[in-house]
């Protein structure tokens, strides 16, 4: 999955894509917004964007559970060579490094929940006067339709594609 981000001018257009994205497998639920003004979207199957799709949130809970996790196993490793350590060694080391990806995970969510996500900044001034920035995830094999289906109904648009995605986590 893509993530395509453009703007569209006016809210008759930003409907029009969306209603005809439909054909090229994109779920209501895959199609996000930002907008100046969040009425204009009351009557509307587009979805106002989360603070998922708006900030570093889920990127910034990623590192620090990564980062956490690394510190824990580090402290576990440190503390083995203590005489008082009662557990054993396994145990140290695997409750120290849990502990440091919970941690790292909460200070990450806290930290990117209050990180505008980049990506966005060039677009707030649009926003300001009253364009609507969609945001469409889109399976990779339907991108050049998409792009079609934008340029159809917004042909001024600037179209940018990103590997952003938030639910859909590849398997390891």
């Amino acid at each position: 999955m893509k993530q395509i981000i453009f703007l569209a001018p006016s809210l008759s257009q930003a409907q029009s894509v969306v209603t005809e994205s439909g054909a090229l497998g994109v779920e209501q639920t895959d199609i996000h917004a930002i907008v100046s003004d969040p009425q204009i979207l009351e009557n509307t199957p587009i979805l106002q964007a989360s603070e998922v799709e708006t900030t570093e949130l889920e990127t910034d809970l990623d590192w620090g559970m990564v980062t956490g996790g690394t510190l824990g196993l580090v402290a576990g490793l440190s503390v083995l060579g203590a005489p008082a350590v009662v557990l054993t060694g396994s145990t140290v080391v695997l409750l120290s490094s849990l502990a440091g990806i919970g941690l790292g995970g909460w200070l990450g969510a806290m930290i990117g929940e209050q990180t505008p996500r980049g990506i966005l900044d060039k677009y707030r001034q649009a926003i300001a006067q009253g364009h609507l920035l969609l945001l469409i995830e889109v399976p990779d094999e339907r991108l050049p339709q998409a792009f079609r289906l934008i340029r159809q109904h917004c042909p001024q648009a600037l179209v940018e594609v990103t590997t952003h995605s938030f639910d859909r986590q590849l398997a390891a």
